[in-house]
């Protein structure tokens, strides 16, 4: 069964228009499909591969796997309480990195650090309930560790919440939300690679979205501040 069209639609009561693949070759990869039977797999599969990529070029997020030791002190610290440490000691899990790979060992560190409100764990977090690693599979709380981060002001899970709205894993599929969270995130990007990477992603969202839309999200990003700062 193939798909031939995506939808181009705004939220409420505003208009709708439907595009097609013959628009001009814009970037489909944001484009979810619309039939029953192949939406829900393409769309989880798109969703997970953004995540691990954005993760991936994430400062504080979990790294690739690599020879090595744990370095000195880094679990006495993390079983004395600090969140850094615990967050680095269950990402080191995760890859294997100095450790030998335990998914539960990553998670129950990345937990500890996640609950004493630590930005970059909660956003790991929220990545192993996505993939189902050491926690059961749950998008609905995968969407609130990244949202716990994102309120924080931390990009990679701005950007993580913003890719979960724009396909309604987790949380119902909301554009002007969805690039409300791509904007807040390319803002606050530190690097270049992030910054282009999460543009990227906001501009193709762009494509599905009315002008209005678009204006209401960076209405709503001028507005937005971090948890802390309300």
């Amino acid at each position: 069964m193939s798909c031939s069209g995506t939808t181009k639609r705004s939220f409420g009561s505003r208009s709708t228009k439907t595009t097609t693949a013959e628009d001009g070759g814009k970037d489909l990869s944001m484009r979810a499909p619309r039939c029953s039977r192949c939406s829900a797999g393409l769309r989880r599969g798109l969703v997970t591969a953004w995540l691990v990529a954005a993760a991936t070029a994430a400062a504080g997020a979990m790294q690739p796997a690599g020879a090595g030791q744990l370095p000195p002190g880094l679990l006495e610290r993390a079983e004395q309480g600090d969140p850094i440490a615990q967050n680095d000691v269950g990402s080191r899990y995760y890859a294997g990195r100095g450790v030998e790979r335990d998914d539960a060992e990553a998670a129950r560190w990345i937990q500890l650090a996640a609950d004493q409100g630590f930005a970059p764990a909660q956003y790991n977090l929220g990545l192993l309930y996505f993939r189902n690693r050491g926690v059961p599979g749950n998008d609905a709380e995968a969407a609130r560790w990244y949202r716990a981060a994102a309120e924080q002001g931390y990009a990679p899970a701005q950007a993580g919440l913003g890719y979960l709205y724009t396909y309604g894993a987790g949380v119902e599929e909301d554009h002007v939300r969805a690039y409300l969270w791509l904007e807040l995130a390319w803002r606050g990007a530190d690097s270049d690679f992030t910054r282009t990477l999460y543009a990227g992603q906001r501009e193709a969202l762009a494509d599905l979205m009315t002008d209005e839309d678009v204006r209401e999200s960076r209405r709503l990003a001028d507005a937005w501040q971090p948890a802390a700062s309300r």
